[in-house]
């Protein structure tokens, strides 16, 4: 019996769950993507029958998503999922062809990370108020983003039970359940003291909701949502501009240990939990700006001093 679509995409949603322990985010986005394709194909009047599926079905999609998805890295995202789908298939053999050579990517503009000026951050950070529970908990998350340059989600499914005793060194897990050791600046580890002794609910999660609306404690735990929220509002009350989310954070992590590390990108690569380093380049073009700034600063200064010996 040929294999039709349903079964060859539950086939591959099922792999990426349970063996390549991809991200429940990462699967849902891909069955989306799935689910859009079919929907397409079904109206095309295709019989959804995968012997079926061709080079002509792929390109009329392809010209489908750049008429309904402007954005090329919306249709880059979508064509990943597809292009992902189809290798896979033909890499187990579920179909005869591998189709994904046929999928083309748009050409992306390549978008540089915005990480925190180092003035602005020592300003936010100078700034965080602890005085009320909410206040403690802000400054907290904060301080453990900032230090570790964690993923938010790597953040938020942490328990209280992961802060170190001692020392300043703890263990996240990240994409594809990969597990890696992070390390607490001792203005993180003050700041999650802080908030973690001065607690009296009993949820498990190292950072929580206060809403009230939430009586039971278990169900407390901080979400993505609530996380961005907390950035607004300290970017507005704080006047760090450039906050715009948890993820800057990471950003500014990333490009202040290649400066203070002279540009060691392995190590950055471990603590942020980068698969490769190409990913690492935007980073790095940052900080060689940075360098190009301050050599020039450094040149302005000397032609002064050279004019006034003169």
């Amino acid at each position: 019996m040929p294999l039709d679509f349903q079964a060859a995409s539950d086939e591959y949603l099922g792999w990426l769950q349970l063996e390549a322990n991809r991200s429940p985010n990462t699967v849902r986005a891909y069955q989306g993507e799935l689910r859009r394709f079919a929907g397409f194909l079904a109206a095309r009047g295709h019989s959804l029958q995968m012997p079926e599926l061709g080079h002509d079905d792929l390109r009329a999609y392809q010209r489908h998503l750049a008429t309904h998805l402007p954005k090329p890295a919306s249709r880059a995202r979508a064509l990943v999922a597809i292009r992902s789908w189809l290798r896979w298939l033909a890499r187990e053999e579920l179909v005869e062809k591998d189709l994904s050579n046929r999928i083309t990517l748009p050409k992306l503009e390549q978008r540089l990370p915005k990480p925190m000026h180092p003035d602005e951050l020592a300003r936010l950070l100078a700034a965080l108020p602890a005085e009320t529970m909410l206040e403690k908990r802000d400054r907290a998350l904060v301080q453990f983003l900032i230090s570790t340059g964690c993923r938010i989600s790597e953040a938020l499914a942490l328990d209280r039970t992961d802060f170190p005793r001692t020392g300043n060194r703890l263990v996240v897990t990240g994409k594809g359940s990969k597990q890696r050791a992070v390390y607490l600046t001792a203005d993180a580890r003050a700041a999650l003291e802080d908030f973690l002794s001065a607690r009296e609910d009993a949820s498990m999660a190292m950072f929580i909701n206060y809403d009230r609306a939430i009586s039971d404690d278990a169900e407390r735990r901080l979400t993505s949502a609530g996380a961005r929220y907390i950035v607004r509002k300290l970017r507005r009350e704080l006047g760090a501009w450039s906050f715009k989310s948890p993820h800057v954070a990471r950003h500014t992590t990333a490009t202040t240990l290649l400066e203070v590390t002279g540009g060691d990108v392995r190590l950055v690569q471990e603590v942020l939990g980068h698969a490769n380093l190409n990913t690492l380049q935007g980073y790095t073009k940052i900080v060689d700006a940075r360098k190009q700034e301050a050599y020039q600063a450094y040149q302005r200064f000397l032609d002064q001093k050279r004019s006034e010996a003169q």
